[in-house]
């Protein structure tokens, strides 16, 4: 991507909200103490959000370059994030060491798709949940996001189908698959994808 329009993009009011991690908090229970990974840093508000919203919780967001990352910027919750610069197909995290994979408005122009769903699996805790806010590959917005996205910011971009990360979460071994929309904005583009690591019998 080039670093012009990875900057301009970065400055939107929409790289900045935090309507989606808040919704997705609402849908799932974690501990007081949960360690919990985002894919994607971009400019560090999403973790910084986290770690205001589970304060006592150890924050990891990852993202391969730290060019938009303004730490000096962010309102950090008692326990501030902790950056890696690192691939989402090759992650340097432990196995079963986090209780949950954030992936928001990130996953639809990563490489290696189903790489990337295999590395959060392998990071999840069993009994952790990946939870993927992305445009609905079936909306109409879906196709013009993705000529802008392949104009100006990446070729690799592409809206999944609900359909689509089924079948990517199950070849990576996840469970409980199921889809999530805001209340009053059931037919709007954003939709949000819940799985689980299976726990041990």
């Amino acid at each position: 991507m080039p670093s012009l329009f990875k900057r301009f993009f970065a400055r939107l009011p929409m790289a900045r909200s935090t309507r989606a991690y808040d919704f997705a908090l609402a849908q799932v229970d974690l501990s007081r103490a949960a360690r919990v990974l985002e894919i994607g840093a971009g400019q560090g508000f999403g973790a910084a959000h986290l770690s205001r919203a589970l304060p006592q919780a150890q924050v990891v967001s990852v993202d391969i370059t730290t060019e938009c990352l303004k730490p000096e910027r962010l309102e950090t919750g008692p326990r501030p994030p902790l950056f890696i610069q690192a691939t989402a197909p090759a992650l340097p995290l432990a196995a079963a060491s986090m209780d949950a994979v954030f992936l928001v408005m990130t996953f639809h122009c990563l490489p290696q798709p189903q790489q990337v769903i295999r590395e959060a699996a392998r990071v999840l805790k069993p009994g952790g949940v990946l939870i993927l806010a992305d445009v609905d590959g079936h909306h109409w917005m879906a196709r013009p996001f993705e000529w802008v996205e392949h104009a100006f910011i990446s070729p690799l971009t592409h809206a999944y189908t609900p359909e689509e990360l089924a079948e990517l979460t199950a070849r990576a071994g996840l469970v409980d698959f199921h889809i999530q929309r805001r209340p009053g904005k059931e037919k709007g583009f954003m939709m949000w994808a819940f799985a689980t690591k299976k726990p041990p019998r």
